[in-house]
């Protein structure tokens, strides 16, 4: 297994006995939190996080970390495709829903996604929220470092604005994985 880290991407490529690689991006470094979830006086909110797929594959899993659990939840993460130059979410290509349990505070949550393949150099999203009274933490990346994940940009949403706000300078610690043919060339 090697690692490179260009552009503020990480790359991991593990070669599986199918002659394919596992292609792993995002940053996984950790910062400060948001919230997701039903906040006390009912306002719901909800965390995005747009990315550029280094390689065409079937996207295998996003993980995202979870610092706070203060209401266990069921969560669900959909996957989307995007247009970058209009920051608008497109057709909704995959949902996974699992439960979020104060067993997994400081752990990375594991989105496991089944047949969904992604185009080399096209742009995704994916979002987070609680599909109940739940409240949970996903980790940003340090405000200290500027624009940490190049490839992308952050995104959070209530129930008071579902359109919700871009952020272009911050994005959440995730880690995506791509299961490409061997012969992958990066972006």
């Amino acid at each position: 297994m090697g690692q490179d880290k260009c552009c503020n991407m990480i790359f991991t490529a593990n070669i599986p006995k199918n002659n394919t690689v596992l292609i792993a991006f995002g940053t996984r470094d950790i910062g400060p939190y948001y919230w997701v979830g039903r906040s006390e006086s009912g306002v719901q909110y909800y965390a995005g996080q747009t990315f550029q797929a280094p390689a065409t594959g079937q996207l295998k899993h996003i993980q995202l970390f979870a610092p706070v659990v203060h209401r266990p939840s069921g969560a669900t993460l959909g996957i989307y495709q995007f247009d970058n130059t209009t920051n608008t979410f497109g057709k909704k290509l995959s949902e996974i829903t699992k439960e979020i349990t104060k067993g997994d505070e400081n752990k990375w949550i594991d989105f496991t996604i089944a047949d969904l393949k992604v185009e080399k150099n096209q742009f995704y999203a994916f979002k987070i929220n609680s599909i109940d009274l739940g409240m949970f933490a996903i980790a940003e990346c340090p405000w200290s470092a500027a624009d940490p994940y190049v490839e992308g940009i952050q995104w959070t949403g209530t129930s008071t604005n579902p359109h919700g706000l871009f952020h272009k300078d911050f994005d959440f610690a995730f880690q995506g994985a791509i299961e490409a043919s061997a012969d992958t060339q990066f972006i």
